[in-house]
C-alpha cells in the first residue's frame, strides 16, 4: 500500500503536521457528512431511475399481455350485447307471434263450434227431409207403373240410388247394431223408406233383374245377408228385418238372383231368424217363405247339403205342427222340397 494512502498513520506518527491533518479531517469530514446527506437522494434516484427503466422494460410486456385480453374482453362484451339485443327482439317477435296464434287457436275453437252446430243442424234437416221424401217415395212405388218409369227412364238414376241406399244401410247398421232406435227416429225412418222403396223396385221382373246385375244392388243384397244375423233381436228391429227379408224373397224369384243367394250362403240368415226364441211368428213365416222359394226345384247337390246342414230338415218338421196354418203349411211346403232334392241327389 502507497504511503499516500495511509492517512490515519501518517497523523499519529507526525504530530508536527496536526494542523494540516486536521484542515483535511475537517474537509474530510463535511465531505464525508454531505455524501451521508446526499445518499437518500442518490437512493431515491437510482430507484426512481430503476423503476423508469423498469417500467420501461416490463410496460411493453405488461401491456403486451393485458392490452389484447383487455381489447378481447371489451370485445367480447360488446358482442355479448348484440347477441342480447339480438335474442330479446326474437324473444319479442315470437312472443307477439305466440299471442297472435292463441288469438287464431281460440276463434278457429269457436268457429269449429260453430260449424259442429251447423253441421249438426243440417244434418238433422237433411235427415227428416230424407225421411220425408223417402216415405212418400216408398209410397209411389208401390204402384209397377211409377217403378217401369224409373227402370225404363232414369235407370242411372236408380244405380245411383241404390249405391246410396247400400252406404247408408251399411252406416246405420253400424252405428245401432248393439240396439236399434225407436220406430219414430227419424234416422230409423230414413233408412226404412230407403229399404221399401228398393223392396217395391224388386217386387217387379224388370226391377229384380235390375237389382241383381247393378253391381251396388248385388252388394246390398250381400250386406243383407250378411248383416241379418247381427241385427238385434228387438222390437225396433223387426220393421226393418221384414223388408229384409222381403228383398231377399223378391230376389229368389229371379233365376239369377237365386243363384246368387245360395252362393252367398242366404241360409245363415235364414237359420238366425228361425232358431232365435226372439223372432216373431210373422218372422217365422217370411223366412220360411224365402226358403220355400229358395228350394223350389233345387237340384244343385252343393247346394242342397249346404241348406240340410245349416237348417236341418228335423227343425223345419217342427215347424209343420206350428198353430197358425200358414207357418205349419209353409214348413210343409219347404220339407217337400228338400225331400225331393235329396232324392234327386242319390
Amino acid at each position: 500500500m502507497r504511503p499516500a494512502d495511509r492517512g490515519p498513520y501518517l497523523i499519529a506518527r507526525n504530530g508536527s503536521h496536526t494542523n494540516n491533518s486536521l484542515t483535511i479531517l475537517s474537509s474530510a469530514g463535511r465531505n464525508l457528512h454531505g455524501f451521508v446527506d446526499d445518499i437518500p437522494q442518490i437512493f431515491a434516484n437510482d430507484l426512481k431511475e430503476s423503476e423508469s427503466h423498469e417500467e420501461e422494460m416490463n410496460g411493453k410486456k405488461i401491456h403486451t399481455i393485458f392490452d389484447p385480453f383487455s381489447t378481447s374482453s371489451v370485445n367480447i362484451s360488446k358482442d355479448n350485447a348484440k347477441k342480447i339485443a339480438i335474442l330479446e327482439s326474437k324473444c319479442e317477435e315470437l312472443r307477439a307471434q305466440v299471442e297472435y296464434l292463441t288469438k287464431e287457436k281460440e276463434n278457429a275453437t269457436e268457429e269449429i263450434e260453430r260449424l259442429k252446430d251447423q253441421i249438426f243442424s243440417q244434418s238433422t234437416y237433411c235427415t227428416s227431409l230424407g225421411a220425408v221424401l223417402g216415405n212418400l217415395t216408398w209410397r209411389a212405388s208401390r204402384f209397377p207403373q211409377i217403378v217401369d218409369a224409373w227402370l225404363s227412364t232414369f235407370q242411372n238414376k236408380i244405380a245411383e240410388f241404390l249405391s246410396i241406399v247400400n252406404g247408408t244401410f251399411d252406416a246405420f247398421v253400424d252405428t245401432y247394431r248393439s240396439a236399434f232406435p225407436p220406430i219414430n227416429n227419424i234416422e230409423y225412418q230414413f233408412v226404412m223408406g230407403l229399404l221399401g222403396i228398393v223392396t217395391n223396385i224388386s217386387a217387379s221382373p224388370e226391377g229384380r233383374e235390375f237389382l241383381i246385375t247393378n253391381s251396388s244392388g248385388t252388394e246390398f243384397v250381400q250386406k243383407l245377408i250378411k248383416l241379418m244375423p247381427e241385427l238385434p233381436s228387438t222390437s225396433g228391429a223387426v220393421s226393418l228385418k221384414r223388408l229384409m227379408l222381403m228383398i231377399l224373397y223378391n230376389v229368389s224369384m229371379n233365376k239369377t238372383g237365386l243363384r246368387y243367394l245360395l252362393e252367398s250362403r242366404v241360409g245363415d240368415a235364414l237359420s238366425h231368424c228361425l232358431e232365435n226364441e226372439a223372432s216373431s211368428d210373422e218372422m217365422q213365416l217370411l223366412c220360411l217363405r224365402v226358403l220355400q222359394s229358395v228350394t223350389y226345384d233345387l237340384e244343385e247337390p252343393k247346394y242342397i247339403h249346404d241348406l240340410t246342414t245349416i237348417i236341418p230338415i228335423q227343425r223345419i218338421e217342427t215347424m209343420v205342427s206350428a198353430k197358425r196354418s200358414d207357418i205349419s203349411s209353409a214348413a210343409k211346403q219347404v220339407v217337400k222340397h228338400l225331400r225331393h232334392s235329396q232324392q234327386i241327389t242319390k
